[in-house]
């Protein structure tokens, strides 16, 4: 499995995990809803900044309790 791959698999099951929708996260972290869904897909690697600001959000929704 490629990285890419695999950070689009992640990023879905903590999303998913969090409760959230794509647009949802997208919203969150002000990233265009096209480059959640094709980071999912494994069709874009994202930058190391994108991954921490998704990752946050993922974690602040979790820490308020969101799941």
């Amino acid at each position: 499995m490629h990285a890419e791959s695999r950070i689009g698999a992640t990023l879905a099951a903590l999303r998913e995990y969090a409760g959230l929708s794509r647009r949802e996260l997208a919203d969150l972290t002000g990233t265009p809803l096209a480059t959640v869904e094709a980071i999912e897909r494994g069709s874009v690697e994202p930058t190391l900044a994108l991954v921490e600001r998704l990752a946050v959000a993922i974690a602040h929704h979790l820490g308020d309790g969101g799941a």
